[in-house]
């Protein structure tokens, strides 16, 4: 099958947007997916904090009941009334957060009649000591129920701590897979495009070149035919009547070969008008595309402020675990001295003896919760700032994208002026045909008077002559316009 010339720079237009259609599509998939994967590391490290609430509100509450139980005052028992109502929002978040985990949720089922097991326990020592006074109370502590409570507790929340961690390195992964893959498709599709147009762009305008340089010669060789025949029925018009009809016949087949290139003339504007059309549809087609690519880079540094907002949010929690451990240290500090005192005190320091002992165990376990804490926090750390690392990356590839779509833009804006102004030169062929095709008409109607009107011949054969002249001079110029004389 033979194209025309607009089916081939419609085809070459088609390719180029086809193209860009797959390396934007890729470009937005890989993008997509990063975001995705990033949210749900972010989901990931919200369950986990969670968690982490509900031990530490959990030992506030602990915290508190024995405070009152040793003091017997209203005061203390504000950590147990904050704690409990932590405790319940935090279990109340990780139900949200965990409702697409089947596992997780099964353990939050196991975890929440745990949870209400302990703030019962420690309910009953408080109602105890209000109502039967200190050694009521203590006896209830020393049964150890409350202890092997919290110790499932710690080992339900720990397994839910792992499986969170097992899927943030997973979904770490994943971000690197999706952040190598839009590297990959920046890097080496955009130049493989890039070649592949330039290829096709080459072939393209080497056949349509062909194609137009022999038209130009069938009309160049047919305006050079009809310039010598009207020279030489100017120089015959005064023969005698016998050679009338002979060269009537000439002029004839002269009016013909006017028809002809005034056909193809024709039909080169009307393709060249054609090629205009599409030459702009693919304008249009690159300009969508660069903005598309304006789109991914504006995604890009939402992308970037998000992950810098989030290390900055770390380093106030830095500062404040430090804070935290600072306090553990002290109350260690505290406790030690409270057992010296009490060791003084003899027999009537035992029971302060027990609420130091109790206090120092806390302070080892806020110290050693807050290493845990330092710890995540420093992986977290170390992650955000690959993510701003690869974040960087990501918007500096995109920035090359955009760059050389402009410059792609700029290249088919050059080439729609060129083709534009090949249509109008078409255009005007077109008009020059129509007008010879009017001056071969004149000839012949002198020709069929010749013998009344001589003179008239004459001058209507100078007219054709003119008109030929004319013509051959504008296939000169188009075959100019191509790059190539015509002899």
């Amino acid at each position: 099958m033979k194209w025309t010339i607009g089916t081939k720079i419609g085809a070459g237009y088609a390719l180029a947007l086809a193209m860009l259609v797959v390396l934007g599509t890729v470009s937005y998939r890989n993008t997509a997916g990063f975001i995705e994967a990033a949210q749900l590391r972010a989901h990931s490290y919200q369950v986990l904090d969670n968690l982490n609430k509900v031990l530490s509100a959990l030992k506030d509450a602990e915290t508190g009941q024995r405070g009152y139980i040793i003091v017997g005052e209203e005061p203390y028992l504000e950590p147990y009334q904050s704690g409990t109502a932590a405790v319940n929002k935090a279990l109340q978040n990780l139900r949200n957060l965990t409702a697409d985990n089947p596992n997780q949720q099964h353990r939050l089922d196991a975890l929440a009649p745990l949870i209400a097991a302990k703030l019962s326990e420690l309910k009953e020592t408080i109602d105890l000591r209000k109502s039967k006074g200190f050694e009521a109370a203590l006896q209830v502590v020393r049964t150890d129920k409350g202890k092997q409570v919290m110790d499932d507790i710690r080992k339900l929340i720990a397994a839910m701590g792992n499986e969170e961690k097992k899927l943030l390195e997973q979904r770490d992964g994943e971000v690197k897979a999706n952040s190598e893959t839009t590297i990959a498709t920046i890097v080496y599709g955009i130049p493989l495009a890039f070649a592949v147009l330039a290829l096709f762009g080459f072939l393209l305008t080497r056949t349509i070149t062909r194609q137009l340089r022999e038209s130009i010669n069938l009309l160049s060789s047919s305006a050079a035919e009809i310039l010598a025949t009207t020279t030489q029925v100017a120089s015959g018009a005064a023969e005698t009547a016998s050679a009338v009809s002979e060269t009537t016949a000439t002029v004839e087949e002269v009016k013909q070969t006017a028809q002809l290139a005034s056909q193809k003339a024709k039909y080169v504007s009307d393709s060249a008008q054609k090629t205009a059309q599409i030459s702009q549809t693919g304008r249009k087609s690159v300009e969508d595309a660069i903005a598309g690519m304006q789109h991914i880079q504006e995604q890009m540094e939402s992308i970037a402020e998000s992950i810098v907002r989030l290390s900055e949010q770390s380093q106030a929690i830095g500062e404040i675990i430090a804070t935290v451990n600072d306090l553990a240290e002290q109350s260690n500090v505290l406790a030690v001295n409270a057992a010296i005192e009490a060791a003084k005190a003899g027999e009537h320091g035992k029971g302060f003896g027990v609420v130091a002992q109790e206090v120092k165990s806390l302070a080892e376990q806020s110290k050693q919760a807050t290493s845990q804490v330092r710890a995540l926090l420093g992986d977290i750390q170390k992650a955000t700032g690959a993510a701003v690392l690869a974040t960087e990356q990501g918007h500096k590839a995109v920035e090359t994208g955009v760059k050389q779509t402009t410059e792609t833009g700029e290249s088919i804006r050059l080439l729609a002026e060129s083709i534009h102004e090949a249509a109008q030169a078409a255009t005007q062929i077109a008009a020059s045909s129509q007008q010879q095709m009017v001056g071969m008409d004149q000839v012949a109607l002198a020709m069929g008077n010749i013998k009344q009107a001589s003179v008239q011949n004459v001058s209507g054969t100078r007219q054709a002559e003119v008109a030929a002249q004319g013509l051959h001079e504008l296939g000169q110029e188009l075959a100019t316009l191509i790059g190539r004389k015509v002899a």
